[in-house]
């Protein structure tokens, strides 16, 4: 197998999910990201992981710094952000 494509299987296995204190605040973060055009969904935090509301938002690892820089520039609260493997 081509190592490029072994990387590129690599890669898009891999995203991040930020968790939240309150299912309020992330539906807001899924809201205004999704309103400048990020692939976000809402979907239950994984097991690897905690949170206290039990709701995590899911996007594409090569939009975290973007993510971050919106959620600062937009005031979102979020708890964390983790990168994860499929």
């Amino acid at each position: 197998m081509n190592i490029h494509l072994q990387l590129k299987r690599c890669y898009e296995m891999a995203y991040c999910v930020a968790t939240f204190h309150s299912y309020y605040t992330a539906l807001r973060f899924e809201k205004s990201l999704k309103f400048f055009g990020i692939a976000v969904r809402l979907v239950p935090v994984p097991r690897k992981i905690s949170s206290s509301c039990g709701v995590s938002a899911k996007f594409p690892v090569e939009l975290k710094e973007k993510v971050i820089s919106l959620a600062a520039n937009q005031n979102l609260e979020y708890d964390k952000i983790y990168i994860l493997d499929e």
